[in-house]
């Protein structure tokens, strides 16, 4: 079951937060987690809404999907930058 923290980290992976511009929501797609938030990772990865990465110190960098994208609340335009490589 995905909790509100393993939301809130997807909604980080793609730089959404009160502290920056909607308009710029979607300027990154990638996280690195430690800790308890790896299991977090790996839930929203069973549920299709980011996908694991390249490794990363004992872990992995994960990036959002396009349903993640949605998922998190990102508008059209906003996907089309967080999935440029």
């Amino acid at each position: 079951m995905i909790s509100e923290a393993d939301m809130n980290n997807l909604r980080h992976l793609l730089g959404i937060g009160s502290h920056i511009k909607k308009r710029q929501w979607g300027y990154r797609n990638h996280f690195a987690p430690g800790g308890a938030d790896i299991q977090g990772m790996e839930r929203l990865e069973t549920a299709g809404l980011v996908c694991k990465g390249r490794p990363y110190a004992d872990t992995y960098f994960y990036h959002a999907t396009e349903a993640g994208c949605v998922a998190a609340g990102l508008k059209p335009y906003q996907i089309r930058k967080a999935m440029e490589p």
